[in-house]
């Protein structure tokens, strides 16, 4: 009985563990406008870990190295899943932005965030909310945060491309 007990308990346990979030897309505005072109990315981080970039940056020290490895992944990840749909890269004169807003980085890397596109006069112009990108399983903490975000450039290459 006990037996019976503890495998009815691991399987539920692996059941809930590996479960990501459901995700539903909530897309306001339109995103064509950057079929074939060339966008800015930007990327903004709300919560890291239940902290503020700056307190995670405290908490953190390696996170002031690391992150614009994390913020090179998700370019990566997004260009490779986009296929010449449209490029984006970071620093350079365009007329569109598109804008991750990390809403959080739970500890094991799991991202939830949202996509602005954003023309040149500032304003927004597209939005999508409730994406998840999910983290790893086994790392330190900064590990966990690059698996996420891996993933998650590969969402939003991927929602990019089916809203362009």
């Amino acid at each position: 009985m006990r037996r019976i007990l503890f495998v009815l308990f691991a399987c539920l346990s692996l059941c809930s563990y590996a479960q990501a979030p459901l995700s539903t897309e909530v897309v306001t505005g339109s995103f064509e406008a950057l079929y074939k072109k060339t966008a800015n990315l930007e990327i903004e981080y709300i919560k890291i870990h239940n902290r503020s970039e700056a307190e995670f940056a405290e908490y953190e020290k390696d996170w002031v190295v690391d992150k614009p490895e994390v913020e090179d992944l998700i370019l990566q990840n997004a260009n490779a899943a986009l296929k010449s749909v449209c490029y984006l890269n970071f620093g350079k004169e365009s007329d569109w932005t598109v804008k991750v807003v990390v809403t959080t980085i739970s500890p094991k890397g799991d991202y939830s965030f949202v996509v602005q596109l954003i023309d040149k006069k500032g304003e927004i112009v597209g939005n999508i909310a409730g994406l998840f990108g999910k983290g790893g399983m086994f790392g330190t903490k900064l590990n966990l945060i690059k698996d996420g975000a891996k993933s998650t450039g590969k969402k939003l290459g991927t929602i990019l491309k089916k809203y362009i």
